[in-house]
């Protein structure tokens, strides 16, 4: 047992003038000694100073409180149970956290030199004897704490370098997004180094959305180039359905043809490709998806257009899908899916005048038309809004496009096979040696390439501008019926068309969602060098 001094100062001038000193900048102070009479001794001694002190009678509590909170210094005995000093500053040293934390060992000058210089040697900062003097201590309070503040501000400056370093590297790799570069808290500061990050982020910013806006009109132009080639295909679909419902009407036997002849397609080019996802590592999200999917699209758009073209002309159908437009830029407005702009708003109305052309002053022939079959079509642009937005928000990303649509080809199947027998709606194997069996080929491959050409349209331009393939399914429907059905093409009709397709344009994609930076702060740990400076040799 070392030899415990007063626990009080002698009331000598000198030492009464250091009590009465108080630090402007005052830190924080970790006290670990197993002896009560020591702690409360360096306690008082440092509060008294004008410190903010904790004390704990062992290594482990004086862990735990250092991980848990930040520490200016740490005045640490050396021969204490269960864990020693040796133990604790080893610790210490070895965790980033603490590592730059200075620690002052308290040894008895007699026995413990030996002790003192290996708790040097394994990093700390200086010693402090047992039976100390307000003045040494006050001295060696002030010099590590000071050290310790020097010490953070060139490691945060260093920090800052880094960063700033990795930012080049960032920009000389050709990304400019400015939120990734993660330099706005150097761009703060007064200094040189602020004014070139301050540089950095303003060349990038420039340069950024230069390129973005290259991206988004190349974005726009492929996507309009993929609903063009969507809506001729699909446009084409609604007269083939027009013209096998004149040979016999089928709508639900039509479709499990189409569905049947799409499914193994899209299955064989899977397999072929390796893309084809094990049914088992489905998610039940992912089945989900399938199954409302299969429904909507097959159940109830394929059916209902098949249906609606045995009752209206081909034409009247087309022109009914336009309103699909309208009605994905409500239901996005309202989901918040993606922002409403004037712009948008006014490329889908100059589409609607477009077809509104066309209904009522380009159409060719006499429009003799059932209007409650005519009511009826306006489901269509409302269930085909509702696939739109579906796939846009809820296709797993995980799954390959064609894979996925076999699979929801697959689910239709089993839908619309019991309902072709309750109905009795199966069409008869000898209609398809002729004229329909040719029709229903043609159907498979426009309907379902159309639809993949879709999911890979709505993956990348959102559902607001694919919805603008209602247009194109429109026109080229109507003109897919006039030259299949042998009518002729107003020249008011191309003017409408005109109009369809600089409201296409109107409508821009989606913009490209940029992804949050990475956390910076946690990367540049490796980029700062260690600042173990050789502790200084006591007086």
């Amino acid at each position: 047992m070392y030899r415990v001094p007063s626990t009080s100062p002698s009331p000598s001038f000198e030492q009464s003038s250091i009590w009465g000193n108080s630090v402007s900048n005052p830190g924080k102070i970790l006290i670990v000694d197993d002896s009560r009479t020591i702690r409360t001794k360096l306690k008082k001694s440092v509060e008294a100073l004008g410190h903010e002190a904790e004390a704990v009678e062992s290594g482990r509590a004086a862990l735990d409180l250092l991980a848990a909170e930040n520490f200016d210094l740490v005045l640490l005995d050396i021969m204490m149970p269960v864990m020693d000093g040796f133990e604790v500053l080893t610790s210490l040293k070895t965790s980033p956290r603490t590592r730059d934390v200075p620690v002052i060992v308290i040894s008895g000058l007699d026995d413990e030199m030996s002790s003192v210089v290996k708790a040097i040697e394994l990093g700390a900062e200086d010693f402090l004897p047992k039976d100390f003097e307000l003045a040494l201590l006050k001295a060696r309070i002030s010099t590590c704490i000071e050290k310790k503040r020097l010490r953070d501000v060139e490691k945060e400056y260093l920090r800052q370098v880094a960063k700033l370093t990795k930012a080049a590297a960032t920009l000389e790799g050709g990304r400019f997004n400015p939120a990734k570069l993660g330099i706005r808290d150097v761009a703060a500061r007064t200094d040189g180094l602020g004014k070139l990050a301050s540089v950095f982020a303003t060349m990038a910013q420039k340069v950024y959305e230069r390129e973005r806006k290259m991206r988004q009109n190349i974005r726009t132009f492929r996507g309009a180039l993929l609903l063009l080639a969507c809506g001729g295909l699909w446009g084409l679909v609604v007269p083939l359905s027009k013209m096998a419902s004149l040979v016999e009407a089928h709508p639900i036997g039509l479709a499990i043809l189409i569905d049947l002849i799409g499914a193994a397609f899209c299955l064989g080019i899977s397999l072929k490709r390796g893309t084809m996802p094990s049914l088992s590592a489905l998610t039940r999200s992912d089945w989900r998806f399938v199954i409302i999917l299969a429904f909507i699209s097959s159940v109830i758009n394929q059916v209902l257009v098949y249906w609606l073209a045995s009752k209206l002309p081909a034409f009247i159908v087309s022109i009914v899908i336009v309103l699909e437009g309208f009605a994905v830029f409500l239901f996005a407005a309202l989901m918040r899916t993606e922002a409403p702009s004037m712009k948008r708003f006014l490329g889908l109305g100059l589409g609607l005048v477009g077809i509104v052309i066309i209904l009522f002053f380009g159409e060719p022939g006499q429009m003799n038309t059932n209007w409650l079959w005519l009511a009826i079509a306006l489901v269509i642009p409302a269930t085909y809004a509702t696939e739109d937005i579906y796939l846009s928000e809820f296709k797993p990303t995980a799954i390959d496009s064609v894979a996925m649509f076999g699979i929801v080809l697959v689910a239709s199947l089993l839908m619309l096979i019991p309902l072709a027998a309750f109905y009795a709606d199966f069409i008869p194997v000898g209609l398809l040696t002729g004229r329909l069996g040719i029709i229903v080929i043609l159907m498979a491959i426009a309907g379902n390439l159309a639809m993949l050409l879709f999911i890979a349209l709505i993956s990348s331009t959102g559902a607001v501008f694919a919805s603008q393939n209602a247009y194109a399914v429109t026109a080229a429907g109507i003109g897919w019926s006039m030259l299949l059905l042998g009518e002729a093409i107003p020249a008011l009709t191309w003017v409408s068309l005109a109009l369809i397709v600089v409201g296409l344009l109107m409508v821009e994609p989606k913009q490209e969602a940029e992804e949050e930076p990475p956390p910076f702060d946690d990367e540049i740990e490796e980029f700062v060098p260690r600042l173990d400076l050789v502790p200084l040799p006591t007086e």
